[in-house]
């Protein structure tokens, strides 16, 4: 007999090689994480052990730490100041390596909040450029810097310090221009540059300074004309714009400054006549105008300056008769040259010093 045979079926076969492809792959996932949580475990604790180190050397033995004061905020712009001026060789210097507070170094002054509020550092030995970092004192109001070597230009930045009510940089071998920013001091009432080597014009944005009583630029390099928006600084006491390069002429504008009591315009080389608005100047008690640039006759509207006491015209090509209206001026002294007049209490001789009665 003949029996047929039987087929085998091999899927018990197959699933068996399944499984063990999927052991496999188990025992390596599971190898794979314990490696891994072994590692963060061992990361873990070296960092522990650097943290315990860490904290138990004391902050003296540390090689970052210095002895030297941290400098806050303040100091550093004062530190700057000191390293851009020069101020190893002061006369009297400041101590950053000290315990002295920066409000007890010399020459400055603070308010009861700590705030920089006057740097005075007058005739002791500053040289080199002023820092930009000096407009960051916000505070400060009041900045002398006088009889000194300082070079340089005047930073811009100074146009931020909005609480500066006087900026003294006189006789000094200053030089480069006005800043523009200048113009940004509000509060600004004293403004004294003389004695420098400024060139360039007086900008127009001079005029924005409000509060200004006291303007002084003579003995400079300044050029150019005198700007009319000078006639926007109604709280102006005196104007000095004497021993300068600039031209053009008397802006009719210099009417509208009705507080002005002292016109310096000596050696400059302005040209044309004495504006008739002149005479708008109810406080007006010094005008000194020296140059054989001013042309014309004397306006009779100056007779209206009845706080007048100086009024010197020398060494002018002024023609014409001395106006009768100045008569009316009792108190006033005036320095002529050879005018022809026509004032009976004047002769035509030079008088220097006598009141015309």
């Amino acid at each position: 007999m003949i029996v047929d045979a039987i087929s085998v079926d091999d899927k018990p076969t197959t699933w068996y090689k399944d499984r063990q492809i999927l052991l496999i792959i188990g025992i390596f996932v599971i190898v794979a994480v314990a490696v891994s949580v072994s590692s963060t475990v061992l990361l873990l604790g070296e960092r522990n052990n650097e943290l315990s180190l860490l904290e138990s050397v004391p902050p003296s033995s540390s090689p970052s730490t210095s002895n030297a004061p941290t400098l806050n905020f303040a100091s550093r712009i004062l530190k700057a100041l000191y390293d851009s001026i020069d101020g190893p060789h002061w006369f009297a210097g400041w101590d950053f390596s000290s315990e002295l507070a920066y409000c007890d170094f010399y020459g400055i002054a603070c308010d009861d909040l700590e705030q920089i509020t006057g740097i005075d550092l007058r005739d002791n030995n500053l040289r080199g450029s002023l820092p930009s970092e000096i407009g960051m004192l916000s505070s400060l109001r009041l900045l002398w810097l006088y009889d000194n070597s300082i070079t340089g230009t005047i930073p811009s930045e100074i146009g931020m310090l909005s609480s500066l009510t006087n900026l003294d940089l006189d006789r000094n071998p200053i030089t480069g221009t006005i800043p523009s920013e200048i113009g940004m001091l509000s509060s600004l009432t004293r403004l004294i540059l003389y004695d420098n080597s400024i060139i360039g014009t007086i900008p127009s944005e001079i005029g924005m300074l409000s509060s200004l009583t006291f303007l002084r630029l003579w003995f400079n390099l300044i050029t150019g004309t005198i700007p009319s928006e000078i006639g926007m600084l109604s709280s102006l006491d005196l104007l000095d714009f004497a021993f300068n390069s600039i031209t053009g002429t008397i802006p009719s504008e210099v009417g509208l400054l009705s507080s002005l009591r002292v016109l310096y315009l000596e050696d400059i080389s302005i040209t044309g006549t004495i504006p008739s608005e002149i005479g708008m100047l109810s406080l007006f008690n010094w005008l000194y105008r020296e140059d054989k640039s001013i042309t014309g006759a004397i306006p009779p509207e100056i007779g209206m300056l009845s706080s007048l006491t100086y009024l010197y015209l020398d060494d002018n090509s002024i023609s014409g008769t001395m106006p009768t209206e100045l008569c009316a001026l009792t108190n006033t002294q005036i320095f002529y040259d050879g005018y022809e007049i026509s004032c009976t209490c004047i002769d035509s001789s030079y008088i220097e010093g006598t009141p015309c009665n």
